[in-house]
C-alpha cells in the first residue's frame, strides 16, 4: 500500500465520532426518524475506506456501510415526482449525481430527509479543441473548473448527506489525445491533493468508461481513493483488469445497467433494438450478483438509471417511468432488500406496427400489442408516444417527445403520425392499478 493513501487513511481514522441514531441501515430508517440523526451529524458525515486488498470496508461515521446506490439525478421530476421516495422505497442507501447543478444544497437536504448517503458528482470536460477544453498550460477552463470544484467542496463537505466527492465522469475515454490525456490526469491529481486538504473526512473517486483509462490512472493519479466504472457488460472483467494493473485502492462500480446502443443489433431503419423490461431485469440481476461475489475488493456501486434521462430512448435507462416502477425496479428491490418483490409489471412481448419505413408525412398506421402474459389485462390502461430516436450522444437530455393523434385505446390502435420527416421511437406504455408499468418501442421511419 502507498504510504501517502496510508497515512491519510490513519488521519481520518481516529476522527470517528459517535453518534446516536445514524442514517445508515441501508434502507430501514424512516423519514420520520432522522430528526435525531440530523441533530447528532451537524458536524458532517466522516467516511473512510477500511482494510487492505481484497478486504475493503467503507465505514461511514463509525459503522460499516456497503453502497446499495441508484443513480439519480433529480431530486424532483418534470411532473412533481418524487424520485429519492423511489430510491427509498428501492432498498437503496445512497445515490449518485454526475454535476454540481444536481447536488445542489436542496438534493442533499432530501437525501438527509430519506436517510439516503450521495456520491456527489463533479463534471470534468473532456479535452475538445473544437469547443475550447483543454488541460495543457494554464486555460481559462481549468482556471474556471478549479474554482467550481474547490468551492463546491468548502460549501457541502459538513452537510451530513455526504459520501464522497465524485470528481469527473468517463472524461479520459473522449479525450483523444494522449498529451491531453495525461494533462488531464495531472490536473485531476492537483484537483484530489486540494480536497484532501479542505476535506480529509470525504474520499474522492473518478469513474471510468469500464476498466479503460485504468492505466492512466494507475500511472498518474496516485493519491486517487477509489476508482470508479461504468459497467455495461461485465463486472468481472473490470475486477480482472483492477487486479492486473495491481491497484491497492479498491473500486466502485458506479453505473450499471442494460447494454449499451453499441452492443445491440439494428434494425431495418438502422437503429439500436431495445429489450423488453423482463429481458433488462435479468441484466440487472446478473450484475449485482457479479459485483456481490466480488464484494471486498470493491464497496457496491449504483444502478442507472432512476429519474428520467432520455439518452438513446425515452425509456432505455430509466428503471421507472415518472412515479410509475418498471420491472428493472422490482428486480433491483429484491437484491436490495434480500425480500421477494410485492409486485411485478405487466408482461410485453411485441409491438407490431403494419409499417415501419416508407411512411409519408401525416400518414395514419396501426399499431398492434401483444401482451405475453394478460392475467391482469382488464386492469390494464394503455398510452402511445413517439419521440425522436438520437443514440450514443453523452447527455442527460437527448430525445423529446413528438405530438401524435391516437385513434383508438387498448392494445390495438390507429396513431396519426407529424409531417416532419425523420426516423422516430414509437411506444407502447402499459400500466396496472398498483403503479406498475412495462413499456416497449420499435422504431418507425417518415420519408
Amino acid at each position: 500500500m502507498r504510504i501517502n493513501n496510508l497515512l491519510k487513511r490513519m488521519r481520518v481514522k481516529y476522527k470517528f465520532f459517535l453518534i446516536g441514531l445514524t442514517i445508515l441501515c441501508s434502507s430501514c430508517v424512516e423519514p420520520g426518524e432522522l430528526k435525531t440523526a440530523q441533530e447528532f451529524q451537524k458536524k458532517g458525515s466522516i467516511v473512510e475506506i477500511s482494510g487492505a486488498q481484497d478486504d475493503w470496508t467503507l465505514i461511514v461515521n463509525g459503522n460499516p456501510f456497503y453502497i446499495k446506490g441508484v443513480g439519480c439525478g433529480l431530486a424532483i421530476g418534470k411532473k412533481n415526482e418524487n424520485y429519492l421516495k423511489l430510491a427509498k422505497e428501492l432498498g437503496a442507501n445512497s445515490l449518485r449525481t454526475w454535476g454540481t447543478d444536481q447536488g445542489t444544497k436542496e438534493y442533499l437536504d432530501k437525501a438527509l430527509e430519506y436517510g439516503l448517503m450521495v456520491d456527489a458528482g463533479i463534471w470534468l470536460n473532456w479535452a475538445s479543441p473544437i469547443e475550447g477544453f483543454s488541460y495543457i498550460g494554464d486555460t481559462e477552463y481549468k482556471r474556471l473548473k478549479w474554482k467550481e470544484v474547490i468551492d463546491y467542496v468548502k460549501e457541502y463537505k459538513g452537510h451530513p448527506a455526504i459520501l464522497m466527492w465524485n470528481v469527473g465522469n468517463e472524461a479520459l475515454l473522449f479525450t483523444k489525445s494522449e498529451e491531453e490525456k495525461i494533462a488531464l490526469c495531472q490536473f485531476l491529481e492537483k484537483l484530489i491533493q486540494e480536497i484532501h486538504k479542505i476535506d480529509p473526512n470525504h474520499p474522492v473517486i473518478y469513474t471510468a468508461t469500464s476498466f479503460m483509462s485504468f492505466k492512466y490512472i494507475k500511472e498518474h493519479v496516485p493519491t486517487l481513493d477509489i476508482i470508479g466504472a461504468n459497467c455495461y457488460g461485465s463486472i468481472r472483467s473490470i475486477h480482472a483488469t483492477w487486479q492486473h494493473l495491481k491497484f491497492d485502492i479498491p473500486y466502485v462500480i458506479t453505473e450499471f445497467g442494460p447494454f449499451l446502443p453499441l452492443d445491440r443489433p439494428k434494425d431495418v431503419n438502422g437503429k439500436s433494438i431495445e429489450l423488453d423490461d423482463y429481458k433488462k431485469s435479468s441484466i440487472y440481476r446478473n450484475l449485482l450478483h457479479q459485483m456481490k461475489s466480488l464484494r471486498k475488493s470493491n464497496l457496491g456501486g449504483f444502478v442507472f438509471h432512476l429519474g428520467e434521462t432520455t439518452q438513446e430512448s425515452m425509456t432505455w435507462w430509466n428503471i421507472n417511468q415518472g412515479e410509475f416502477k418498471r420491472q428493472p425496479y422490482w428486480e433491483i428491490f429484491k437484491e436490495y432488500n434480500g425480500i421477494p418483490a410485492p409486485y411485478s409489471a405487466p408482461k410485453l412481448k411485441n409491438i407490431i406496427l403494419n409499417k415501419v419505413n416508407n411512411i409519408e408525412s401525416g400518414e395514419t398506421i396501426t399499431v398492434k400489442l401483444i401482451l405475453d402474459r394478460d392475467i391482469n389485462r382488464n386492469d390494464y390502461t394503455y398510452e402511445y408516444l413517439l419521440s425522436t430516436s438520437v443514440e450514443n450522444e453523452l447527455k442527460y437530455y437527448v430525445n423529446e417527445y413528438v405530438d401524435i393523434k391516437v385513434i383508438g385505446n387498448g392494445p390495438q390502435v390507429q396513431v396519426k403520425l407529424p409531417q416532419k420527416k425523420g426516423i422516430y421511437r414509437l411506444y407502447c406504455f402499459v400500466k396496472d392499478k398498483k403503479g406498475n408499468l412495462s413499456s416497449i418501442n420499435k422504431s418507425l421511419k417518415i420519408e
